[in-house]
């Protein structure tokens, strides 16, 4: 490559791209690629980003940022369609689970639909990531449900525990809802925490149940 030259990257399909040679005019016009070059690839990296999100929730299911309040400029439904999450629930409590679960790891759970201010799942099987806090037995555990808003009220800062699969998603364990559930409910592994963050935890538990 000639030094008044530089390398051009087209994008022709989806993830698919041309290199090719090209003249530049002057260093202020290669600036300008340059710095357009690295839009571009911030904004790939981006959508990159995006789409790891949207993979790990592969059964459909579109997990709210928002916990309260608003969600995509509405405001929530207080509806709860019991009557499907019933019929949902027969069908999981009929079918035999083959998964293996451990402590610490993180998996989608069909927590489904619950009652008051009991933490509900979302989308078509009900489900919200959830971390194995105890395990029981082969059959049975305590897990946390997770959210992925971030809690920073320090008044009830009690009640959260941060949460990280070092994704560079940010998630937190809701500790007053902790909750016995069957191996059933367990649809897919989203990964596993290290024991530092277990035991830190486990520290906000022990803490809350002494409040």
């Amino acid at each position: 490559m000639s030094a008044n030259n530089y390398i051009q990257i087209k994008e022709t399909s989806p993830d698919k791209y041309e290199v090719s040679e090209r003249d530049y005019e002057s260093e202020g016009e290669l600036h300008t690629l340059g710095l357009f070059a690295s839009i571009k690839l911030a904004v790939r990296k981006a959508e990159e980003y995006i789409r790891e999100i949207e993979h790990e929730v592969e059964y459909g299911i579109r997990f709210s940022l928002m916990e309260s309040g608003v969600v995509h400029g509405e405001e929530k439904k207080s509806h709860k369609d019991f009557d499907s999450w019933n019929a949902k629930k027969k069908w999981i409590d009929s079918e035999q689970s083959a998964v293996f679960f451990h402590v610490r790891e993180v998996w989608w759970c069909s927590l489904g639909i619950n009652i008051g201010f009991e933490q509900d799942g979302k989308g078509e099987k009900s489900a919200r990531p959830v971390l194995v806090f105890k395990k029981f037995n082969n059959e049975i555990c305590l897990a946390l449900p997770l959210s992925l808003q971030v809690k920073t009220k320090e008044k009830t800062a009690h009640f959260y525990s941060a949460v990280s699969l070092e994704d560079g998603i940010p998630r937190t364990a809701l500790l007053s809802q902790v909750r016995l559930i069957d191996r059933k409910r367990l649809l897919t592994k989203i990964g596993m925490i290290d024991e530092v963050n277990y035991k830190d935890i486990q520290k906000a538990v022990i803490r809350l149940c002494s409040m």
